[in-house]
């Protein structure tokens, strides 16, 4: 079988993708031009450069850009200045990491603390009671004066000067560790005057101490004396008010009990406030001692943290959108399409032809040359003779020329009684 007309030829995909790539080429360029406008403000100005170059990695030559920013003169003394401070204050931050090294080598230091303190128990004031029994004193003799018992006095400012002494020992060892921090050296007139101002100010805090010791036994000199007169009152009731003498010492046995109570409430007290006092001293000597741990290491962070140097903000503009490219491939694909479109139809029509005729079996038809018009070649049979579209008879249609068929298949041609040639188009399906 044949007669089918050729396929047109493939498009040159090369040169359509080249040339589309040379107009997106110059869309870019021109794009890349419009996006780089110089701008002027009161801040400075911003400009664009450029210089032909050639790319290293392609060798093509190329269009290279510089930005150029040029500040107000007194913007740029005020950011020439911005960034000589954060250079100095970022030096001195790195100057302080020794003394942080320092700080941090050694680990946190509990044995300097004062020690946590609990309230011991109160020691008891008395324990005979019998001692304050009221005798009945038939004589109506007072008897001896009674005086203050010095023991007692003495016991308990012993107990306070002894609960006082670690803290002011630590006070003490505290400031004289400030005091050369500080640079005073010892038996200087700051370093002496200092010491005197703690030592009054703890003298102070004993004498209170020796002051309340000493009331304390007043007190129960005073409960002595009031009970030598009880007494002395009860032997001027004679025999018949002794069970009345009786009652009384009990009711006075039991305000001594009281008395004896609250003394002893009073000094669990006491050592109360001055454990909590000791406690305090600790606490705030912890606080003290992670604050010079951490004193050099936060210097440097907020030297570090300060303000950044930062260029000025210049306005931005609304850049150009980048011209859409002619797409010369798709283009080229489409007219490819067409014209094989065509040519299908054009192979169809003429299968049409060579089919209706081959269904009637030898069928002779007018195809002489000289009835035809419009002639064009289409396509070329398997025989070797052309495929044309004509006019014939006023209507456009598809076929051979039959002088050409009879120069290479005369069996196929004869001549009508009218003298023109026809053509076995069913002989042409062989």
């Amino acid at each position: 079988m044949g007669g089918k007309a050729r396929a047109p030829a493939a498009p040159d995909y090369l040169g359509a993708a080249t040339a589309q790539a040379q107009a997106s080429e110059r869309a870019t360029t021109a794009q890349n031009y419009a996006n780089r406008p110089t701008v002027n403000t009161p801040f400075g100005s911003q400009t664009f450069d450029t210089k032909a170059v050639v790319d290293p990695a392609t060798g093509q030559n190329v269009t290279a850009y510089t930005q150029n920013v040029t500040l107000a003169p007194g913007l740029e003394d005020a950011l020439d200045y911005q960034i000589e401070t954060q250079r100095d204050r970022s030096k001195l931050a790195s100057s302080f990491i020794d003394r942080v090294e320092d700080e941090y080598k050694n680990p946190f230091d509990y044995q300097t603390l004062p020690k946590l303190a609990q309230a011991n128990a109160p020691t008891s004031l008395t324990t005979n009671l019998t001692d304050y029994t009221p005798r009945l004193n038939t004589a109506f003799s007072f008897g001896a004066v009674p005086t203050i018992d010095s023991s007692f006095r003495d016991s308990v400012a012993t107990q306070l000067l002894n609960r006082m002494q670690p803290v002011h020992d630590y006070q003490q060892a505290q400031l004289e560790t400030r005091l050369a921090n500080q640079g005073f050296t010892q038996g200087s007139e700051a370093y002496n005057r200092a010491l005197n101002e703690l030592n009054t100010r703890q003298a102070n805090e004993r004498f209170q101490a020796l002051d309340q010791s000493g009331n304390e036994a007043q007190r129960l000199f005073d409960m002595q004396i009031n009970a030598q007169k009880t007494g002395y009152d009860q032997n001027l009731g004679a025999a018949a008010f002794q069970n009345k003498a009786l009652s009384d010492a009990a009711k006075l046995d039991k305000s001594r009990m009281d008395a004896m109570n609250a003394a002893i409430k009073q000094q669990q007290d006491m050592n109360q406030l001055f454990a909590d006092a000791q406690n305090r001293v600790r606490q705030q000597a912890i606080v003290e001692q992670m604050q010079r741990r951490g004193m050099s290491l936060n210097e440097m962070n907020a030297l570090l943290s300060g303000q950044q140097v930062g260029l000025p903000q210049f306005p931005s503009f609304v850049p150009s959108g980048r011209a859409e490219t002619p797409n010369i491939v798709g283009a080229t694909q489409m007219g490819y399409d067409a014209a094989l479109g065509a040519t299908n139809a054009q192979n169809a029509a003429f299968g049409n032809l060579l089919n209706a005729a081959t269904q009637i079996g030898s069928a002779f038809a007018f195809s002489d040359r000289r009835l035809k018009s419009n002639i064009k070649r289409i396509g070329t049979h398997a025989m070797g003779f052309g495929i044309y579209s004509y006019t014939m008879f006023g209507v456009e249609q598809y076929g051979v020329i039959a002088q050409e068929v009879q120069q290479i298949r005369p069996d196929l041609v004869k001549r009508h009684a009218n003298g023109y040639l026809m053509v076995d188009y069913g002989g042409l399906n062989e």
